[in-house]
């Protein structure tokens, strides 16, 4: 098979916004994609296998359990009641949590992102149950759920800041950090990520720095009035950097400086926006690059 015209594991996996070890759990646990091999065994993969991740994709959208997908893909079987598997990993969860067992809850956690894109997983299992565990009489399971989750987002954020010669994006904490920590897990684009706020008067120095494509303030929860005149820059250059907020406490009633971008979307929509955004930064510094070969 020519190279030329097939994908590399990563490249699929970025392509289709699926991470490569749930491509390898598709292959081996469910035999839902069957990659040719190069004669070293690394795996390639075609159009057609692009189009059926795809397919897989939509299916586990609607709700569909992993375990059903390939009797639907392979032999055009009609499924039955399409409930996914949320609801049954939410009980699990409420047990473990009820029980202190965090290894109980560990094992879950891989075995959801083992199976689905984590975009899922966080809007599927981890928000709703965070909703439902915010109830009276279950605030403490709340605490312990939401440092789990810190704790797991912890290591591969700090795997998705910038190298040394990289750009990125700075995504920043406005209250409840968990909603920011999402935001940069599931971004396509180097990020550095800050739990805690810093004041806009502090942010002059990174607003000018070369290497920064733009700075995300993800807003966990609605900002006090003080500390919403405190968390933007009082100046913001007209150029430079792209200045944008989303999260699930911005509102219409926020009043946000004029230079600033509103993302209203969802994570998977505001990902996509600062991907591109980087591409055209990108494309940009390759223009002036190129501008200066003589």
């Amino acid at each position: 098979m020519n190279t030329e015209e097939t994908l590399t594991i990563q490249e699929v996996g970025q392509r289709c916004g699926v991470n490569p070890v749930t491509l390898r759990a598709w292959e081996r646990r469910y035999g839902l994609i069957r990659p040719a091999r190069t004669e070293r065994g690394h795996r390639r993969y075609n159009e057609a296998d692009v189009a059926r991740i795809r397919s897989i994709l939509a299916w586990l959208d609607r709700g569909l359990p992993i375990s059903q997908v390939r009797a639907v893909l392979e032999r055009g079987e009609a499924p039955g009641a399409v409930t996914g598997p949320w609801h049954q990993a939410m009980e699990e969860a409420r047990v473990a949590l009820d029980d202190l067992n965090v290894r109980r809850l560990e094992q879950l956690f891989r075995r959801l992102t083992g199976d689905y894109p984590l975009e899922q997983v966080v809007n599927g299992w981890c928000e709703p149950l965070r909703s439902h565990l915010q109830m009276p009489g279950r605030i403490a399971a709340r605490a312990l759920f939401d440092s789990f989750l810190r704790q797991k987002l912890s290591g591969p954020l700090l795997a998705a800041a910038p190298s040394r010669r990289q750009h990125g994006w700075l995504v920043m904490a406005v209250g409840d950090p968990l909603p920011a920590m999402f935001q940069a897990a599931l971004s396509e684009v180097p990020v550095w990520t800050l739990v805690l706020p810093v004041a806009g008067a502090e942010l002059g120095a990174w607003l000018s720095h070369s290497r920064l494509d733009g700075l995300l303030w993800v807003l966990g929860e609605y900002p006090e009035r003080r500390q919403s005149n405190r968390l933007w820059p009082e100046r913001m250059p007209d150029s430079g950097p792209a200045l944008w907020c989303c999260g699930p406490a911005l509102t219409g009633e926020l009043r946000t400086p004029e230079r600033l971008t509103r993302c209203p979307g969802g994570f998977a929509e505001v990902a996509g926006a600062m991907s591109d955004w980087s591409a055209t930064m990108a494309a940009g510094r390759a223009d002036h690059a190129s501008d200066l070969v003589p």
